[in-house]
């Protein structure tokens, strides 16, 4: 089992983090690192504090910067804040501020040999691409929440997926797409999963972990592939279910802080 005890291992998938899902614009600030990509998805537009060189003096000020930065692009400041973070008092001046929590998360992993056997779903046909294309866009246009600039936007940061290896796996039945999921390779033997939907009427028919194990064996292990990680909302019961089913279990916690404009 993966188990992160230190500061330092939380900073290192942070760094994981920003790599899958790279932003269009950056800006540091004493260590943060801030993210900017026209509003879409909080974790590329979002502040990282995973590390601080700042005095504690100059907080106020840096979260004044923070926020003056995210203005000029014409967005809430929004702070990533997982487990470790630096400064340790920097949740407790935010809500003086008036920031409030929202979409705590919680970071799940696990060696790849200790993933539990999971028997797939033969009755689907299961496809790897190098790249997001137009059916996988598709099927997530229609069951998403986002219109079709944020659609536009999410392929741009897809595309800017280069230094990692990525993947993304097309589930069908009977030439129906069912399920889709990313799955982004760091050079340290990490593999990232995101972006993973079934369609309604498929739930709760092994989809989500056949294509799991699909993608395992065959494309993870031929890429020497050593951890898997992913994120799950902490109020998706289901999702979390899951995961555990399958072994996975929590890496670390994080949520996000923003201020009502």
């Amino acid at each position: 089992m993966i188990r992160i005890k230190s500061k330092k291992k939380v900073r290192q998938f942070q760094e994981f983090l920003m790599n899958s899902w790279p932003a269009k614009h950056y800006y540091f600030l004493n260590g943060w690192v801030l993210r900017f990509t026209v509003g879409v998805t909080s974790r590329a537009n979002s502040v990282f504090p995973v590390g601080y060189t700042g005095a504690q003096k100059d907080l106020g000020s840096d979260i004044d910067l923070v926020e003056k930065a995210y203005n000029v692009h014409k967005l809430p400041p929004v702070f990533t804040i997982p487990e470790f973070h630096e400064p340790k008092n920097l949740k407790a001046k935010l809500l003086e501020r008036g920031y409030h929590t929202y979409d705590h998360t919680s970071a799940l992993g696990i060696k790849i040999e200790d993933l539990q056997n999971e028997s797939i779903n033969e009755d689907f046909e299961y496809y790897i691409f190098g790249s997001r294309n137009e059916e996988i866009s598709g099927f997530l246009a229609k069951f998403s929440k986002r219109n079709e600039e944020e659609q536009r936007i999410i392929q741009e940061i897809n595309q800017r997926i280069l230094i990692p290896k990525k993947c993304y796996m097309l589930t069908k039945c009977k030439n129906v797409i069912i399920g889709t999921l990313l799955a982004v390779l760091v050079p340290q033997g990490y593999m990232y999963i995101g972006d993973v939907f079934v369609h309604p009427n498929y739930r709760r028919q092994r989809v989500a972990s056949s294509m799991l194990v699909k993608l395992i064996d065959k494309w993870a292990i031929k890429e020497a592939v050593k951890n898997i990680w992913l994120q799950v909302e902490i109020n998706n019961k289901k999702a979390l279910n899951l995961y555990y089913k399958i072994a996975m279990r929590k890496l670390y916690n994080y949520f996000y802080m923003k201020r009502d404009q």
